[in-house]
C-alpha cells in the first residue's frame, strides 16, 4: 500500500514510503512453512499466486528470514510463537526500498488478525507440534 512520497534533494529520485499489515495471507504462508519443518523453498511449499507474491513480507514481521542455503526461508522463533497466540507484533509496519524503517505502535495476536479467527485452533495447534526451537 503507498504512503508518503517524497523527493529526494540530492537526485530528484521518488523515495515512496509503503505500509504493510499483517494479513490471513501472511498468516497463512506463515502457516504453511511451519506445516513444513519451518524450512522450505517457496517453489516447493504450493503456494498460490497471491500468498508467493506476498510471502517475503514475513521478513518484515520478523516472522520468517531468507537463508542463505537453496534459497529456502526459515520461520523465526518470533514466528512460532505468534503461531502459537504466545506474543503480539506490531500490526503495521512501514518500510522504504524493501526496508522497514518503522513499525506501528498497535499490537497484535494472531486472533486479532482480521479473517483469521476461523482458523486459530487450527494453526495454533499445527504450531504446538516441535519445531526448529524446541
Amino acid at each position: 500500500m503507498k504512503g508518503n512520497i517524497t523527493v529526494c534533494p540530492e537526485c530528484g529520485h521518488k523515495i515512496v514510503e509503503y505500509k504493510h499489515s499483517i494479513n490471513k495471507t501472511l498468516v497463512s504462508c506463515l502457516a504453511r512453512l511451519n506445516a513444513m519443518g519451518g524450512r522450505a523453498r517457496l517453489d516447493k511449499m504450493q503456494l498460490d499466486n497471491t500468498q508467493f507474491a506476498n510471502f517475503q513480507k514475513l521478513r518484515y514481521f520478523h516472522l520468517a528470514i531468507p537463508t542463505n542455503e537453496n534459497n529456502e526461508w526459515q520461520i523465526t522463533e518470533s514466528g512460532v510463537w505468534f503461531l502459537q497466540g504466545r506474543i503480539q507484533i506490531s500490526r503495521f509496519v512501514f518500510t522504504r526500498n524493501a526496508v522497514v524503517i518503522r513499525e506501528g505502535s498497535e499490537l497484535v495476536f494472531i486472533n486479532d488478525v482480521k479473517d483469521c479467527i476461523q482458523y486459530k485452533t487450527h494453526w495454533k495447534q499445527q504450531a504446538g507440534q516441535p519445531s526448529l526451537f524446541d
